[in-house]
Parts: structure tokens; C-alpha cells; sequence
């Protein structure tokens, strides 16, 4: 199935729009804030407004450490940036990313090297090929977690002043 992600940067809540091949929303993610903690996470919700997904950024150093939530069940997912790129994780499943996270390029694959997902970067939007149903939310959540990350999309080599 072939999806669009597509940021908002509007002051209200939405953070991001999902939508099928023929352009219908399907999914939101919505930032929300805790009253008690006052921290910040996402809600992905459906067409109907009900929540089916939660990310939660964890505060670790040097990373970028997501929660993934959907039900029950819960996948980590941790970016660590270096100088030679961006290194990605999964703990909680066998996936593996090959391409490049920092320019939102990449294909995340099985242990068995099965294909879950495809995610291509244009010009004001993404798109996601996910070839299993039963793990959309998480490729969805993942792929927002992805896009939430500042990069820089075209590296140069900038002069040093004198």
C-alpha cells in the first residue's frame, strides 16, 4: 500500500497528515501535552479522531530515542547521529534500515530481508510503500520519527573563517 506523509507546520496541534494513493486522509499525528509532566508526545489518529498510536520521545543524550506504541505492544526506535551519518535501531522486532535516514531515503527490512517498508523523500512531501498491513502503524510511527529529526538534507563543506 502506497501512503503520503506530509508535515504540517501550522501553529495548531496536527504535526503531520497521512494520506492514501487517491489523496483522502487517513491518519493525523497530533502533538499533545501531559498536564502533570508538561512533556510533549504524538497520537496518531485515525478518520475517525480516535487515537490507534503513541510516540514518545525519551530524553536520552545524543540520541534520538522514540517509543512506538500501537495497542498492547511498543517498539523502540533509536537514531544516533555521528559525523559518517545517522545510525538507526529497532529493539522490540527484527527490523533493520538500509539507506540513508538523514536524507528520509531508506528501506526498512526483516531479519529475513523482507521488504516492510519504503520511504522516499520529496520535495514537500513522503512517500511510504508499506508491504505489510499488519505493520502500518509502526512504519507510519517510524517514519514520523524520521521526518521529526532535524538533518540537514544536502551536506556542503562550509569555509572556515579566518
Amino acid at each position: 500500500m502506497k501512503l503520503h506523509l506530509k508535515r504540517d507546520v501550522s501553529a495548531g496541534a496536527v504535526c503531520y497528515y497521512i494520506f492514501d494513493e487517491s489523496g483522502n486522509e487517513k491518519f493525523r499525528a497530533v502533538s499533545v501535552k501531559t498536564k502533570v509532566t508538561k512533556r510533549l508526545y504524538m497520537v496518531v489518529l485515525n478518520r475517525q479522531g480516535e487515537p490507534v498510536a503513541k510516540i514518545r520521545r525519551l530524553p536520552i543524550a545524543a540520541t534520538n530515542t522514540f517509543v512506538l506504541r500501537v495497542g498492547k505492544t511498543h517498539v523502540t526506535f533509536v537514531m544516533v547521529p555521528t559525523k559518517n551519518g545517522v545510525y538507526s535501531y529497532f529493539y522490540g522486532n527484527n527490523w533493520h534500515i538500509n539507506g540513508d535516514v538523514a536524507a528520509k531515503n531508506f528501506t526498512i527490512i526483516d531479519v529475513d530481508k523482507t521488504v516492510i517498508l519504503s520511504h522516499r523523500r520529496h520535495a514537500d512531501y513522503c512517500t511510504l510503500e508499506i508491504a505489510d498491513r499488519d505493520n502500518e502503524l509502526y512504519c507510519i510511527a517510524a517514519s514520523i520519527c524520521v521526518n521529526s529529526i532535524n538533518t540537514i538534507e544536502k551536506p556542503v563543506m562550509q569555509a572556515a573563517q579566518i
